[in-house]
């Protein structure tokens, strides 16, 4: 005898309501209107981890331009008063 493979998923009531204007008008079968429930669920949720990561790597990728920026003033600072006093003569 073949075993069911069967998952129980929970999908946002704000993803059913979205999905209602459809199954209202075409009436598909429910398997359908899980289906697309479910996929538009998934699709939302790997966007939103998508932008969330790269929002950290943003923040992080900020602070190490900072450290760096931070630990290179001394050499601007420096050829910049070396630059002034090539150009003025003294």
């Amino acid at each position: 005898m073949r075993e069911k493979n069967v998952k129980i998923i929970k999908v946002p009531r704000r993803n059913i309501n979205e999905n209602e204007h459809t199954a209202v008008h075409q009436q598909p079968e429910r398997g359908e209107f899980v289906y697309v429930s479910t996929k538009r669920y998934v699709t939302d949720r790997e966007a939103d981890t998508i932008r969330e990561a790269m929002m950290v790597g943003y923040v992080e990728m900020s602070q190490i331009n900072l450290r760096i920026a931070k630990e290179c003033l001394h050499a601007e600072l420096e050829a910049q008063r070396t630059m002034e006093r090539l150009v003025s003569g003294g």
